[in-house]
């Protein structure tokens, strides 16, 4: 197809909006898609990340309450937990950003699980409640104790600061209270060695407050000791890591916003210059045949000047320039003919 008409012209400068929007549409559809699809992905990681709070809330209210149900909404926390992690996996691959990340926080959720239900199981040796585990134990022989002479003079002053060491180790889970409850529970063991039965009974009490003991050192005195410290390190590794995962989608954002700018400036800008060029074209084919058509019609009214077609360009006033030299023939001929009569006239009167 030539491009050398009027209606060529605009065909093609229609095919061009055309060409171009489309070009624009369908880069805007691609990219959005993949932008929507990265933030879902972000958001997915915003919810792990409330599901980490969620889980750090119900691992504090358990160890606050030692009520079991917070162990059940702690888990429940962590199959969704999991659950979106796996989620991320696909789309990592799509995108070729390291799966060892996502391998590594997986490692880590587990690891904090699994530290978190060994601190629910020691907490259930030692008691959640006054009448579970080894506190139900040792409570159960300081009633049977305290209707002994172990509770008469000259050992129920020994046998209250027991009880109180006891008490306040419980509470205050310091270490100066574990080395009072050794040593008096080992005093008042050795002043009944000659009463066998009484002597067991203290033995068993002896033996379940060191367990008692035990239990809180494998715990941790602080938060930063035992099996406290252990599932609480696992846990900001979790955090370190998701923020990992986090740091490493948001540049991938970026550069997807940054190629919609880019592909959607440049197809807009190459559309737009390769019309401004056809219609310049256009303009100045057109402004040219124009000028030659001028021209002719003034040279016309004093000689027989015929238009050269090929200086105008579009096909349409090529036709109207054949017609037009074909009017200037007609308008010689007629002329000559004319003039052909008027001088037989002229030489019919002569004669």
């Amino acid at each position: 197809m030539k491009f050398d008409s009027i209606k060529s012209r605009l065909v093609l400068m229609t095919l061009i909006c055309v060409i171009g929007m489309g070009g624009l549409v369908a880069s805007q559809h691609y990219f959005t898609q993949r932008l929507i699809t990265l933030n879902q992905q972000r958001d997915v990681l915003l919810r792990m990340g409330q599901d980490l709070l969620q889980m750090r809330r119900h691992e504090k209210d358990f160890l606050l309450r030692s009520d079991e149900a917070y162990f059940i909404k702690f888990s429940q926390q962590a199959v969704s937990f999991n659950t979106r992690l796996d989620s991320l996996v696909p789309m990592l691959s799509q995108y070729d950003l390291p799966i060892t990340d996502v391998e590594s926080l997986s490692n880590s959720i587990e690891t904090y699980r699994e530290k978190f239900q060994e601190v629910v199981a020691l907490q259930r040796q030692i008691g959640l409640t006054l009448n579970s585990g080894i506190r139900s134990e040792i409570t159960n022989l300081e009633n049977r104790l305290s209707e002994t002479k172990v509770n008469r003079a000259p050992t129920r002053e020994l046998f209250g600061d027991l009880q109180l060491a006891t008490r306040n180790f419980q509470i205050t889970q310091e270490a100066i209270y574990a080395r009072e409850i050794e040593g008096l529970s080992t005093r008042l063991v050795s002043m009944f060695d000659d009463d066998q039965n009484l002597n067991v009974t203290l033995q068993r009490y002896q033996s379940a407050l060191a367990a008692l003991v035990n239990n809180y050192l494998r715990f941790g005195l602080t938060h930063n000791d035992g099996l406290r410290g252990e599932f609480r390190q696992s846990a900001h590794n979790v955090e370190n890591q998701l923020k990992s995962v986090d740091s490493a989608l948001q540049p991938l954002i970026e550069q997807q916003e940054a190629q919609v700018r880019i592909y959607g400036l440049g197809i807009a800008a190459l559309t737009s210059v390769v019309l401004i060029l056809v219609l310049i074209k256009s303009f100045a084919t057109f402004h040219r045949a124009f000028v030659n058509f001028l021209t002719f019609f003034y040279r016309c009214r004093r000689q027989y000047q015929k238009i050269d077609t090929r200086k105008l360009g579009f096909a349409e006033l090529k036709s109207l320039a054949e017609l037009a030299n074909e009017m200037v023939e007609s308008k010689r001929n007629i002329e000559a003919r004319l003039a052909s009569v008027e001088a037989e006239l002229a030489n019919k009167k002569a004669s």
